[in-house]
């Protein structure tokens, strides 16, 4: 055997070297084209899946089945490409994308982060490949409240965002904090004007709740038949129209809410009724919370939610399923009559959709009293009724009525001033 490879040693090795060859040529891909590639900006690091690394601008061999590139540079997001050998004596050209860090902050602490439609995280939080550009972002905090915004990153610089939410108060109230969205607004002399922080109550005061108060001032009533339906002198005092109410003296001896009106808003009072209610509470909290009717600011405010109108929920146009207004069931005006929303008259707070603040029925369902600018001054009514159109139920529309009248589609929401 040995003085077989001796003699034939030559042809062994030559046989060997074939073999090998032949093998590599099927195995390995070898290039078959140059490709010219240019990053912007230059300098940036190209590896291959083998880990082969190259540095921009750079000649890359292509095989026969193209090659997979990713390219790095500091401050850039990585980017990924694949160069095909028909690119042959072209130059490929890649514009790499800056990328930013941002820090989302909000107060309070711990909203969740929707940034352009993928989960970001919960603040506070730092994010480091934000590109250039407009961004969108949605923030949700616990209590559900959520806020709609963009920003625009157009300077390779850290950027710090922060953003004041409301949040939901105990008693049906949220907590407007100075510095949320809609509170701060520029004076006539340019410089800003900010809202002191305050609550407004999430839906408007309903039958169930003004009964209270009705109760508290006459314990056992005695209706006067010389009054319409037998109303008392108090309650023709607090709802001076020639309107049904809801209240009737139960056979127990007390004020008491018809059957299914319990959840319907109180209506029909004049607005010194309303402050009246808002003075009682006042006197039973024992919280320190001063309670009142809203400023028209306060209310458009938390009507917009944060958002640019014209209503509650946005620009689309107003239907049966967003709010109460003139419709098809509204014997008469019929404002809409090609719109259902299901209620002739007024409907229970809360039937429909509340606005990204948690607050229902700033638009339709019946008009509030807010406080006027001053003492001589007419008091307005905000947000539209069972007896408007849309365009009535708008953030900006308002409505001067003769305030010591009471109306059958205006009724009023709580506002207050938190304890120090």
């Amino acid at each position: 055997m040995v003085g077989l490879f001796q003699r034939n040693w030559a042809l062994i090795l030559l046989f060997a070297f074939t073999t090998v060859l032949v093998a590599l040529l099927f195995e390995i891909s070898w290039p078959v084209a140059y490709v010219e590639l240019i990053s912007v900006p230059a300098d940036a690091s190209i590896v291959d899946g083998n880990g082969f690394r190259w540095i921009s601008p750079a000649r890359i061999p292509v095989p026969d089945e193209g090659i997979e590139l990713a390219l790095f540079c500091e401050g850039m997001l990585p980017l990924d490409t694949v160069l095909d050998p028909s690119l042959a004596g072209d130059t490929v050209l890649l514009q790499m994308q800056y990328k930013f860090r941002v820090e989302f902050l909000t107060n309070p602490e711990g909203a969740s982060v929707i940034l352009d439609d993928d989960y970001a995280g919960h603040t506070p939080f730092e994010k480091d490949d934000v590109t250039p550009g407009t961004h969108s972002v949605i923030l949700t905090t616990e209590c559900g409240v959520t806020l709609r915004d963009s920003f625009t990153i157009i300077t390779n610089q850290p950027r710090r965002l922060e953003w004041v939410l409301p949040t939901i108060h105990s008693g049906d109230m949220l907590l407007m904090s100075a510095g949320s969205r809609g509170t701060i607004r520029m004076g006539s002399d340019g410089s800003p004007d900010t809202l002191d922080s305050y609550l407004i109550g999430l839906h408007e005061v309903t039958s169930s709740e003004f009964c209270e108060w009705l109760i508290y001032q006459e314990s056992y009533p005695a209706g006067d038949s010389t009054w319409r339906w037998g109303r008392t002198d108090m309650i023709e005092e607090l709802f001076p129209g020639d309107y049904p109410i809801p209240f009737y003296i139960a056979p127990w001896g007390q004020w008491a809410v018809l059957d299914g009106l319990e959840r319907d808003p109180v209506s029909g009072l004049s607005s010194r009724a309303a402050r009246g209610y808002c003075e009682w509470l006042t006197e039973m909290d024992t919280n320190g919370i001063i309670y009142r009717l809203p400023s028209e600011w306060e209310w458009e405010a938390a009507a917009l939610a944060g958002g640019n109108g014209p209503w509650p929920w946005g620009s689309r146009r107003p239907d049966g399923s967003l709010l109460n207004l003139s419709d098809d069931f509204e014997v008469l005006l019929r404002r809409h009559p090609s719109i259902d929303d299901g209620f002739g008259q007024a409907a229970p707070v809360g039937t429909y959709p509340s606005n990204d603040w948690g607050l229902s029925d700033m638009a339709g369902n019946v008009w509030e009293w807010c406080e006027p600018v001053s003492p001589d001054s007419i008091t307005p009514a905000r947000g539209g009724g069972w007896l408007s159109s849309g365009d009535d139920c708008r953030c900006d529309s308002r409505l001067l009525p003769d305030s010591g009248l009471g109306y059958p589609y205006i009724g009023f929401r709580l506002a207050a001033s938190p304890p120090d």
